[in-house]
């Protein structure tokens, strides 16, 4: 009988929360891919949570005509890519041309093998 109770009450759980929004977060991909001759250098901050650890700050170095795994996050569906990092410094080079990881447009969305959101931006080519 305690079995059947969980079950029912576990079942009810996951309802609700897909019905008050929690199911509109799925596991998200960012990559950033460099289609220039040179080694890119950015930085990224981005926001942790539980929020009392505060933005996180990592650099980052994508070789060339490569890309990088940047962040892997639960990620609201309808959100915009480019407001999910706090800042995203691209460090200049003179012989490259660079793309601004502030525009939505920038950012090119997809799915990976398993159905699941990437977003992928072009730092340079």
């Amino acid at each position: 009988m305690k079995k059947v109770l969980i079950i029912i009450i576990s079942s009810i759980l996951i309802t609700s929360c897909g019905a008050l929004g929690f199911g509109s977060y799925s596991t998200t991909t960012f990559y950033v891919k460099n289609n220039s001759n040179e080694t890119m250098n950015f930085s990224s901050t981005v926001v942790v949570f539980p929020m009392s650890r505060g933005p996180l700050t990592r650099n980052f170095s994508v070789p060339p005509k490569d890309s990088i795994l940047a962040r892997q996050v639960d990620f609201k569906k309808d959100a915009e890519p480019q407001k999910w990092f706090l800042e995203f410094k691209i460090f200049p080079n003179d012989n490259v041309k660079t793309f601004d990881p502030n525009k939505a447009e920038n950012w090119k969305k997809g799915l990976d093998s398993k159905g699941r959101l990437i977003y992928t931006f072009l730092i340079a080519e």
